[in-house]
């Protein structure tokens, strides 16, 4: 078991907290780390897209129509599908967030979704 010692005055708010919403103090620390830590992949992903975006005109000369996958802004692995890129880096890196994008016609991935289109139910 880990013991972290925390500001008496954070302690107090996750007492009140607890009360409030009837979790566990432990439940409520555990949430917010792994919120935290989600927001902190996030954070690393969106550094790899700027820097996919600043090295494309590069990717592009190197890689055309390639996946490239990207760690700490480094190229670490290319293919031509993208599931056996994936593969092979889940598992050389496990649950590190890697970025995985393909080197297309343009550096920014474009999504186009239909809008829904709605019946009269019967």
């Amino acid at each position: 078991m880990l013991n972290i010692t925390i500001e008496p005055t954070l302690h107090d708010q996750l007492e009140q907290i607890a009360q409030a919403t009837g979790q566990t103090v432990k439940e409520i620390v555990n949430e917010a780390l792994r919120e935290h830590f989600e927001r902190l992949e996030e954070q690393k992903l969106e550094a790899e897209i700027q820097v996919f975006e600043t090295m494309y005109p590069e990717l592009k000369r190197l890689y055309p129509d390639q996946f490239v996958a990207m760690v700490e802004g480094q190229v670490v692995d290319t293919a031509a599908d993208f599931e056996g890129l994936f593969l092979r880096i889940q598992a050389r890196f496990g649950d590190t967030p890697v970025l995985i994008r393909q080197v297309g016609t343009t550096s920014t991935e474009e999504w186009r979704f239909r809008s829904p289109r709605l019946e009269p139910a019967e």
